[in-house]
């Protein structure tokens, strides 16, 4: 009598374990990377090609959802708050991470402490561009130009607390320049106020340049990072021409809720690793001036700490608040 129950209390036993395993199998249904930024633009476009090769790799769909606002702590602040389960996870970058935390005295997450690092997906520099009415043909005499006009001199944005607002600042600090920032509503309107002449430089995305650049209508006198562009290498970086070290790259990178496991967080770096050697996924974001920058999840959680430092300084050195 004793074995037999024995028997059907192994036999339960069995039976529900089954569910608890198929449970802790990871992927089993489609994962959500959120996008702080609205649909069509750079973000989006690098979030959609990693993706789906993502998607190929986990066996399972790999869904984009859109939440833009407050230069991206929106969304950021809804993945903060999602369960740690490897299903919903957010592309963030310095926006997200480093200027959101240094700008904002209030924020919904404590980027250091509500997300784990997954994984690097990319970095580029930006580009530091002057419009025909600027008499600089090279970095040493903008900055002597600047230098002379003094208050009267301004540089433009795409907006305050963006990255082309603190690359520029890094830029205005390092000379110890006088110009005044001023805000536009995106980087096209900053380039046309280069164009006529309002403002004086502006350092700005390589999407938002190349074009105007190709068409004459401003002149690029060098990029932010510390090796030449794969969109612009007949440009030298700042480093080469004087501003040593000198480095200010945009970057994207995934991050998973905190408490996610180290097995999932794994999983998902895995995907994406694989994700970033596909020829497709190279080319898309070199298109866009970007080139893959995979990290392991330890590596990208150090890069981002040291980000934070460094651009933390920038913003109390320029006494910028958001709120």
């Amino acid at each position: 009598m004793n074995i037999l129950r024995r028997q059907v209390f192994l036999a339960a036993a069995i039976a529900c374990a089954v569910p608890v395993w198929a449970q802790d199998k990871f992927p089993s249904r489609p994962v959500s990377i959120v996008v702080p930024f609205p649909a069509g633009g750079v973000v989006d476009v690098v979030a959609r090609m990693v993706g789906q090769k993502m998607s190929a790799t986990l066996g399972t769909p790999v869904v984009i959802e859109n939440k833009p606002g407050a230069g991206g702590t929106i969304g950021a602040a809804y993945v903060a708050r999602a369960k740690p389960d490897g299903y919903t996870i957010l592309l963030g970058g310095s926006a997200t991470q480093v200027f959101g935390p240094a700008l904002y005295k209030s924020l919904r997450y404590d980027a250091k402490k509500d997300f784990v690092p997954i994984g690097q997906i990319s970095s580029g520099p930006l580009v530091l561009v002057t419009g025909s009415k600027v008499p600089a043909g090279d970095v040493a005499q903008l900055t002597a130009y600047l230098k002379d006009e003094g208050v009267r001199a301004f540089y433009g944005s795409n907006g305050n607390g963006t990255f082309p607002h603190l690359a520029a600042e890094l830029f205005k600090q390092a000379n110890r320049l006088p110009s005044a920032h001023i805000p536009y509503g995106g980087g096209p309107a900053a380039l046309t106020a280069l164009i006529t002449g309002d403002i004086a430089f502006s350092i700005n995305h390589i999407p938002v340049v190349q074009g105007m650049v190709k068409a004459g209508r401003v002149r690029a006198l060098a990029t932010t990072g510390k090796a030449r562009s794969v969109a612009f290498p007949n440009l030298p970086t700042l480093d080469e021409v004087g501003m040593k070290g000198f480095e200010a790259n945009a970057w994207w990178g995934l991050f998973a809720p905190a408490g996610t496991s180290a097995g999932i967080v794994q999983t998902l770096n895995e995907a994406l690793a694989t994700a970033l050697k596909d020829p497709s996924v190279i080319a898309g974001l070199e298109a866009q001036g970007d080139e893959v920058a995979y990290s392991t999840p330890s590596d990208f959680g150090a890069y981002v700490n040291a980000e934070s430092v460094k651009w933390t300084k920038v913003v109390k050195l320029a006494d910028l608040r958001l709120d």
